[in-house]
């Protein structure tokens, strides 16, 4: 994972990324039958909205994310909402090492494909606790989603990026396999829990949430973020003069036993 990816993101990815549903959080917890005094292992752990929400369910979590700016701001948050019992570890998933059968439950919020997903599979395995799951937690986005105004906003990052999906510095690589056929050839057996969620956006919480990602963070629009801005407040008036865009999200965490 470069360490660039989310570059100046932090701001925005705190206040303007959709948290996963409670519902959600709430059947992944029912399903692993957490014990309350385990330990929960969250990689790619970001600003904590995984670690922190779940901490209550565990007496220790580990939580790990190359990026120092962001886990300063989960730290922060942490503090702010007192939850005490959350260790932050400034490491790549890969970089990290864990005793055999310590996990009761593992987590990663939308970063398991910026990691070197046959390794991890292999080593979260040997982490979990017999019959424990891995926890894969994602949701539908710009480049995927199939609201009526996702094209108009994916050609107008096209004009400004190219026709290649950014990602910080670099591109988007397209994954070679999806994260289940990874999972199935290590050898785990899945489940997939789905939430489906209507998301309504003003212009500037949309803008605000294109700053959070990787392939439109300021870092990346650089000195063309202003026209950017522009571009994307003509094109998305002239399709709903109201300013107000909704669409359904779906929201997914992928359940993986070995």
């Amino acid at each position: 994972m470069s360490r660039d990816l989310f570059q100046g993101t932090v701001p925005y990815y705190a206040r303007y990324r959709v948290p996963y549903p409670q519902s959600l959080l709430s059947q992944v917890c029912e399903q692993a039958q957490l014990t309350g005094a385990g330990r929960l292992l969250d990689l790619g752990c970001g600003t904590g909205e995984l670690a922190i929400r779940l901490a209550p369910r565990f007496q220790e979590v580990i939580a790990v994310d190359p990026d120092e700016e962001m886990l300063a701001a989960a730290k922060q948050k942490a503090r702010d909402q007192q939850v005490s019992n959350i260790q932050w570890l400034h490491h790549s998933a890969e970089q990290l090492t864990a005793a055999p059968g310590s996990c009761e439950l593992v987590t990663i919020g939308a970063a398991f494909h910026w990691m070197d997903r046959p390794v991890m599979a292999s080593r979260i395995k040997s982490w979990l606790q017999p019959q424990q799951p891995l926890a894969i937690f994602g949701y539908t986005s710009i480049w995927s989603g199939n609201a009526a105004w996702h094209p108009l906003v994916r050609t107008v990052l096209k004009r400004w990026l190219g026709e290649k999906r950014r990602a910080g510095s670099g591109e988007f690589n397209d994954l070679a396999a999806p994260h289940e056929l990874v999972l199935l050839d290590a050898g785990y057996q899945l489940e997939e829990i789905k939430y489906e969620y209507s998301q309504t956006w003003t212009l500037d919480d949309l803008l605000g949430n294109l700053y959070s990602t990787s392939f439109a963070s300021p870092a990346v629009l650089g000195e063309k973020r202003a026209d950017f801005e522009t571009d994307l407040r003509t094109t998305l008036l002239d399709f709903n003069r109201k300013g107000v865009y909704e669409e359904q999200m779906t929201f997914y965490a992928l359940l993986a036993r070995g």
